[in-house]
């Protein structure tokens, strides 16, 4: 249609409305003045309840979501629970219209109420059948008022809101998969420590009613914000702090330490007694006191009761056996403010889940492990054991593990290549640091101590890279000299990488002063800048300060 033509028919509507309301302004002056006050008071009355219907319907709905089938969540406003709830408020909104009885400023309210009241007193009763008789022929004028107005206002409105909907709807629609790839993005892969699945997202937990929820992510629930079924709202994304939320493994229901977390995961392997859980003991103390004194991160321990043992361990000296079939998992999470939290997860491995058939009943994954760390108790030699005895005592070799240590890393590297499916042609790129352990006792100390090793490489700098090559190629040459020269090859043939650290977890000195662990965080450190996990600076750290 032209313009010129939809403008004339414009002209004419406006013309029309025009001369409609001066004729009903006409009208009206021919109506008596209290005649017309009492329209206008009707009037007012029928508009109040009009309104308070609806402010009704909606208080009434505020809460009716709709639920997502096969979920415990509800579908958010724009994705469905608002026209669910529109629905509802428009269907009560028209039932509290017609409805003469339930608001008290009303004449039909009025009238009914007084239509069925009951007394005794004849004067009561008669001035209550004068004053009916109007506010009856007021209530029939509301309600017609009410009715055929409400029905307009309400159609309008609801069309109104209808368009509000669905353009929050359509906007919802493009936003949703924007959110959905940001939060993927920031998911990182998961491990339990129970049964070993593997995972992106976890199962969270609401903190008011318990019900746990398996994919709380960006969607139709909500992008920011998901509704559960008890009422509240919860965190759905990583930008809304969803990793505060408790956390479960999908698989077994296992309580996870963190929901998100970019860890660094050891296995920590060794024979019976040769000082595995003593290193992990002597490492969290130094590592979380160090972080927790300067106040750079926030620090988590988890499994609480697990690390007050591994307190007791490093304050007393005497560590205590593992369990022979149980593999311990210790987590250690730095808090952040983004969508995820560093940490280090170290799994303590016994030699029987090595050595054994047990391995079939724990599989553990050693398949995503992003380092390891092998203990050496260089007392499994006897020639060693006699010549510590021989220096400081009968007494000082106690406790030393009598597994072989060739036994363990073959069966290691057999069971690893398992997992790993790694091939015999093919050399894996796992970090493997090899720890000595027990080298506080002085005849070891003489050979592979720090003071040994800065002294061989000030004398002979032309054959080292580095003072961590002169370590490494000393630790090494040590191994060789007491006999574990196949363990060292071993190694070599599957790993590319691979370097020795002479280590002093607990214990105590000879001369009666304060035991001071030595080496304890390099090796952990040096597989954190292997793998390039963000713990290798909180590690450089704390390997400083406690120089």
């Amino acid at each position: 249609m032209p313009t010129d033509e939809i403008r004339y028919e414009l002209e004419q509507i406006h013309l029309f409305l025009q001369k409609a309301m001066a004729d009903i302004g006409a009208f009206g002056e021919t109506i008596p003045g209290l005649l017309r006050t009492l329209i206008v008071i009707v009037s007012v009355v029928a508009c109040v309840n009009i309104v308070a219907s609806l402010v009704k319907a909606i208080i009434n709905n505020r809460a009716t979501w709709k639920k997502k089938p096969g979920s415990e969540l509800m579908f958010s406003f724009a994705a469905g629970s608002g026209q669910f709830q529109r629905s509802h408020i428009y269907k009560d909104a028209h039932k509290y219209l017609f409805d003469k009885k339930w608001f008290v400023f009303s004449f039909a309210g009025l009238a009914y109420r007084l239509g069925n009241y009951e007394n005794h007193s004849k004067t009561i009763t008669f001035l209550s059948s004068l004053m009916y008789l109007p506010l009856a022929i007021f209530g029939i004028a509301e309600m017609i008022i009410r009715c055929v107005a409400g029905v307009i206002i309400y159609f309008v409105t609801n069309l109104a809101y209808i368009v509000f909907l669905l353009t929050l709807w359509a906007v919802n629609l493009l936003l949703m998969p924007l959110f959905n790839l940001a939060d993927k993005a920031s998911w990182m892969t998961q491990h339990c420590p129970k049964c070993y699945a593997t995972f992106k997202l976890p199962v969270f937990e609401c903190p008011h009613c318990g019900t746990k929820h398996t994919r709380l992510s960006p969607g139709r629930c909500g992008l920011l914000y998901a509704k559960c079924t008890c009422g509240h709202f919860i965190p759905c994304a990583s930008a809304s702090k969803r990793k505060d939320l408790k956390s479960y493994c999908p698989k077994c229901d296992y309580a996870l330490a963190g929901s998100n977390i970019n860890a660094l995961t050891v296995q920590v392997i060794g024979g019976n007694s040769s000082g595995k859980t003593s290193f992990i003991a002597a490492f969290q103390h130094q590592y979380v006191e160090a972080i927790e004194n300067s106040g750079i991160r926030n620090v988590l321990t988890s499994p609480k009761d697990d690390f007050e043992e591994l307190e007791k361990i490093y304050h007393s000296g005497r560590a205590v056996k593992s369990p022979g079939d149980e593999v311990r998992t210790y987590h250690i999470l730095h808090g952040s403010k983004g969508s995820s939290d560093d940490g280090i997860v170290i799994y303590d491995v016994p030699d029987e889940v090595i050595l054994s058939e047990q391995y079939e009943r724990n599989p553990l994954n050693l398949a995503y492990s992003d380092g390891i760390i092998i203990i050496i108790d260089p007392l499994s030699v006897r020639s060693v054991r006699k010549e510590c005895e021989a220096t400081t005592g009968s007494t000082s070799t106690n406790g030393f593990s009598d597994d072989s240590t060739e036994d363990i890393i073959v069966h290691f590297i057999n069971k690893y290549s398992e997992v790993a499916g790694r091939t015999a042609r093919r050399m894996s790129d796992t970090p493997v640091a090899v720890v000595i352990a027990k080298t506080d006792l002085t005849s070891i100390q003489r050979k592979i101590g720090t003071v040994k090793i800065k002294a061989e490489f000030s004398a002979n700098q032309n054959q080292y890279l580095s003072l961590d090559d002169a370590r490494d190629k000393v630790c090494r040459k040590y191994l060789a000299d007491i006999g574990l020269a196949n363990a060292v090859n071993n190694l070599d043939s599957v790993f590319s990488k691979v370097t020795y650290f002479p280590v002093s977890s607990i214990g105590h000195c000879e001369d009666g002063s304060p035991f001071d662990p030595q080496n304890i965080v390099a090796p952990m450190r040096w597989l954190a800048r292997q793998s390039h996990n963000n713990i290798k600076d909180l590690a450089a750290f704390v390997e400083e300060k406690i120089r």
